[in-house]
């Protein structure tokens, strides 16, 4: 871990801060170089945040690389089922009920990243309660978002999912780095590695996907790999359909920091 206070990563942090929908609100008083110079850290692929199951006492709004979120499965292992990227604040749900981490938060390539402490939301909270409402609101818009994935992990088959998630992960670029592993990815879909490759497969095969090297996707047809994103299990007329025997997705473990 590195704490750092070099002038561009102040000025990134600033920036994500002042555009957040939450921080924004936030006198810029708050964010003074002593404080940034002090939060400011860099975490290395496979160094955590924070672990599953410790008290929280800050959150952490992502700078730069990209955070996955892992949970355990019924064997008790750690399991990847959300990445987070540039400007997407984990860690933040203890704020209010003070209960032990529900996720273990990992950095999957090197990220820079802001910690913020409770106490200075809780302070700015008791200043301004509509801080409060706003703050509900996107914990909402996440419980939505998890009802989606529910729905999508009983009703899409595993191409369209891994179709799904390539297409977040891609954010609206045609190529782009992605320093997962392939469990890793099998994991963001619910299913084996084994037939998380094939599916990767089939997506290249159809053009909608190239992955070059270890780490290099380019999305050459947005349009067909949005195309197979929407189609449902019974829907043959799109892509082949993989038998998926992963079952469903537990809703506990979607959307969780």
């Amino acid at each position: 871990m590195l704490r750092l206070a070099q002038v561009d990563d102040v000025g990134t942090a600033v920036s994500l801060l002042r555009a957040h929908p939450v921080f924004s609100l936030f006198p810029d008083e708050l964010w003074t170089p002593q404080f940034l110079g002090e939060h400011l850290l860099y975490r290395h692929r496979g160094e955590n945040l924070y672990e599953i199951a410790t008290p929280g006492d800050e959150c952490y709004l992502i700078c730069s690389g990209r955070v996955g979120l892992l949970s355990k499965d019924r064997w008790e292992r750690l399991s990847l089922f959300a990445v987070k990227a540039k400007g997407a604040v984990v860690g933040d749900l203890s704020l209010f009920d003070d209960a032990l981490r529900s996720s273990t938060s990992r950095a999957l390539e090197t990220s820079l990243i802001l910690t913020i402490p409770y106490a200075i939301i809780r302070e700015r909270m008791a200043q301004d309660l509509s801080l409060a409402q706003i703050i509900l609101g996107a914990y909402a818009a996440r419980i939505r978002a998890s009802d989606d994935r529910i729905v999508e992990a009983l009703n899409f088959n595993l191409i369209s999912r891994l179709a799904r998630r390539m297409l977040e992960l891609a954010q609206g670029r045609t190529e782009f780095e992605l320093s997962l592993t392939q469990e890793e990815i099998a994991s963001l879909v619910g299913a084996s590695r084994e037939r998380t490759n094939k599916a990767l497969a089939t997506l290249q095969r159809c053009g909608a996907l190239e992955i070059h090297g270890h780490h290099l996707y380019r999305v050459p047809d947005p349009a067909k790999l949005s195309v197979l994103a929407l189609q449902r299990s019974h829907d043959r007329r799109n892509a082949k359909r993989l038998p998926d025997h992963s079952g469903p997705i537990r809703s506990d473990l979607v959307e969780r920091s």
